[in-house]
């Protein structure tokens, strides 16, 4: 009973860093200054180093199955957090063209840039679950060296290091209910984006 309680409460890492990404997010919309609210910005960041620690830690076959659930918990909550970012460097971007200021191309794609870098090491920092849980695999010759450094080298690209989430959790038959949910909210959110681009673009054409 007591060692389950204390593998329940690694989940505490995950979720932390989860919290703290959309805490830094949530900054960029109120535009709050001072020593708080960089603490939030800086969170999801110092969050990920805890997680750097902790999964080199425990990065032992008892935590296997822990650390593939942390990684879905990391991976598929912060799906809308890009989403919303994915937005966010869109919108900077195309203004840079849109608004008739020559410097509002300089400001736009800076903006964008830095908000890609962001989310990047955000991507990077959500990572050391997945890699731990492959790192184990490995160890315990479910499967090879090759895939291994394939399975990490994708958890530093954007969407297909959740992709990648998704088959590792079916193959280990884990998080099964978590992976389908977080594949229809993929698929709506694809479709309303698709829908929302068209009914733009008929409102252009027509107007």
């Amino acid at each position: 009973m007591g060692e389950k309680k204390r593998f329940s409460k690694f989940y505490i890492f995950p979720f932390l860093y989860v919290l703290s990404s959309y805490l830094a997010l949530s900054n960029i919309f109120t535009g709050g200054k001072g020593l708080v609210y960089t603490l939030m910005f800086l969170s999801p960041f110092i969050s990920g180093i805890l997680n750097i620690v902790v999964c080199a830690r425990c990065c032992k076959p008892e935590y296997h199955d822990i650390m593939i659930t942390s990684a879905a918990i990391v991976k598929y909550c912060l799906v809308p957090f890009f989403v919303i970012g994915g937005f966010l460097v869109a919108g900077s971007f195309i203004s840079g063209f849109i608004i008739p200021v020559p410097p509002m191309f300089l400001v736009g794609t800076s903006i964008a840039f830095i908000l890609c870098a962001a989310g990047w090491l955000i991507v990077a920092f959500g990572s050391p679950y997945t890699i731990s849980y492959v790192v184990l695999s490995q160890r315990e010759g479910r499967t090879s060296k090759g895939m291994a450094v394939f399975h990490i080298i994708l958890q530093f690209f954007f969407s297909l290091d959740v992709i990648d989430v998704i088959c590792l959790s079916f193959r280990a038959k884990r998080n099964i209910k978590m992976t389908i949910a977080i594949i229809v909210l993929i698929a709506v959110s694809f479709i309303a984006v698709i829908a929302l681009v068209l009914f733009i673009l008929l409102q252009i054409i027509t107007g």
